[in-house]
């Protein structure tokens, strides 16, 4: 699921997709719409096909997940494509909390699941620099490319990053061989063709992962790490603060960003 506000680029990211992929690794949907969701089908060595479902999601119409629907959610791997602009940045923040609350509602967080930020939009004018986009949308250290998707800059990056770690997810929690499916939106694959030649698996994106990254692991593992990151943080540094409690009135949470320059 490629997950941002309006006019991050998932779209112009799924075109470009699509329009890379050989007829015969593409799968026909229904409606077939190649800006809002793409199927196709590759393989990775010693394994059987995988089938890939793609969709575009903007932030404000996301399905959460209400009576009677199945536990399991409707996405395996999450994109969060935001706009680099500075003047977005207050939108970009907004649709992370959206994204937070969705996956919260499905018993999901950021780090169950395979999770990858791209930072879009990179060629347009007053652009926040990667490092503070960072600091403000990527605390827990999820994987992350700048992209320019105008540009076919970090498109094929992104796809095989979310692809490899959430293969490899999958793989952790596969049991019956038969299990073939990656799911990453809420719509049926429908018409699947056969199976293409070895030759056809090998043209193409070639996507040929290998063992998942270091430090890219999802699972106890990466919370392990993160534990460690903390351990790691002492002495702790103090930094006082003072706030009006006028802000600290009503009912419910409250959400305080703190910005810090370190000078040398």
């Amino acid at each position: 699921m490629y997950y941002g506000p309006i006019g991050s680029g998932k779209r112009e990211n799924l075109r470009l997709i699509h329009q890379s992929l050989p007829p015969d690794q593409l799968l026909n949907l229904a409606p077939g719409d190649p800006e809002r969701q793409i199927a196709f089908r590759f393989q990775r060595e010693g394994e059987q096909d995988w089938q890939v479902l793609v969709q575009a999601v903007d932030t404000g119409s996301e399905r959460f997940r209400g009576a009677g629907m199945p536990e399991e959610p409707p996405f395996d791997g999450v994109v969060f494509v935001v706009h680099s602009g500075a003047s977005l940045l207050d939108q970009s923040l907004a649709s992370q909390e959206g994204l937070k609350a969705f996956l919260d509602s499905w018993g999901q967080d950021l780090m169950s699941i395979p999770v990858i930020i791209q930072y879009n939009c990179r060629e347009e004018g007053q652009v926040l620099a990667v490092d503070r986009l960072e600091n403000l949308l990527n605390p827990w250290g999820l994987l992350s490319f700048p992209a320019s998707s105008k540009r076919g800059e970090g498109v094929r990056e992104t796809l095989k990053a979310i692809l490899g770690l959430t293969v490899n997810h999958l793989n952790q929690k596969i049991t019956a061989p038969e299990v073939e499916q990656i799911q990453v939106a809420d719509a049926p694959i429908l018409g699947f063709e056969e199976t293409a030649s070895q030759q056809d698996r090998e043209d193409g994106l070639a996507l040929d992962y290998g063992p998942p990254l270091p430090g890219t692991e999802i699972g106890e593992d990466t919370h392990a790490r993160g534990d460690q990151i903390f351990d790691e943080l002492r002495p702790p540094v103090v930094v006082p603060v003072t706030i009006p409690r006028r802000l600290l009135r009503g009912d419910g949470p409250v959400r305080i960003l703190l910005e810090i320059e370190v000078q040398d």
